[in-house]
């Protein structure tokens, strides 16, 4: 397959392109920056419109795939309510201009686009569990904008867009930016020399490796219905404080601890019935091994 990257030099991006390439693939990225990941990647802030010169070099390459994962992906920075400016230029809009991409190009590739299960909203410890079929409950700037790029992309379905949306659950990996919880938690872990305080031990909550996850993206690009959304998560609940026990663990004790928040909360759980009757079973990294590997890097 051929495949375009959006977002190529982030955290998922790198990831998927190494994986993509290790399987064969032909691929090829967009950026932002200075720093581009391989002499073939195209410079693009996607706010703005493809310009004619991008999309005649795209349309040499001929993409079967676009991974869509250029995005404003920290909840905090886009905004706590509706989204910010910044975040629909980029999360909403950005989209749009895939779109427009995609359906420019005759060699007329699907586009994944990841999504987010901060769609779903909260969920209770009773019922914990997302499905693709659930009314969705957006709460804050960045679920927000999620909801409105897959309304954006489903409506340009009649166009001829072809389209699998992919809900993406909590996960991580090494070379996550530490102002995500396992990498910023291994920091700590790692630094402590006495009592430390985090905001939540009591969090419930779904959690993948990366490098499963974009193992998934792939198989979704092979087999996914076009037109069709999936979760893409463990389908497993673990608590926060199980994240803090295992990297104390790995570090070689425990570390007293204080909660900021000590009320329970629940994230959605992913139902992957619906994935896994589209791609099959995957076996999957365990929770212990993808905690020992962010730990590694954060501590190397």
């Amino acid at each position: 397959m051929k495949s375009l990257i959006t977002g190529i030099n982030g955290f998922v991006g790198q990831h998927l392109a190494s994986y993509l390439r290790h399987c064969g693939d032909e691929v090829r990225g967009t950026y932002v920056g200075s720093q581009p990941s391989s002499e073939l990647d195209l410079k693009w802030e996607i706010s703005q419109p493809a310009t004619p010169s991008l999309i005649d070099k795209l349309k040499d390459f001929s993409p079967d795939v676009i991974y869509h994962l250029a995005a404003i992906s920290h909840p905090g920075s886009c905004g706590d309510d509706l989204p910010t400016e910044t975040c629909k230029a980029v999360n909403i809009l950005g989209t749009r201009h895939v779109a427009d991409l995609a359906l420019a190009l005759p060699s007329e590739p699907k586009i994944i686009f990841t999504s987010s299960s901060k769609v779903y909203g909260t969920r209770t410890a009773e019922q914990p569990w997302a499905r693709e079929d659930d009314p969705l409950q957006p709460k804050g700037g960045y679920a927000h904008s999620k909801w409105a790029a897959e309304n954006l992309l489903r409506d340009r379905i009649e166009q001829g867009l072809k389209v699998v949306i992919a809900r993406a659950f909590n996960h991580t990996g090494p070379g996550q930016s530490p102002i995500y919880l396992v990498p910023e938690w291994c920091q700590k872990i790692k630094d402590a020399d006495g009592p430390q305080s985090v905001r939540s031990l009591a969090t419930s909550l779904d959690l993948s490796d990366v490098r499963d996850v974009i193992r998934i993206y792939r198989l979704l690009a092979q087999r996914g219905t076009l037109g069709e959304t999936y979760n893409v998560g463990s389908g497993q609940a673990i608590t926060t404080a199980d994240i803090w026990n295992t990297l104390c663990e790995i570090r070689g004790g425990q570390i007293e601890v204080s909660a900021e928040k000590p009320e329970p909360s629940q994230q959605p759980i992913a139902d992957v019935t619906k994935l896994h009757e589209a791609i099959g079973p995957i076996e999957r990294i365990t929770l212990r091994q993808t905690l020992e590997d962010v730990y590694r890097s954060v501590a190397s």
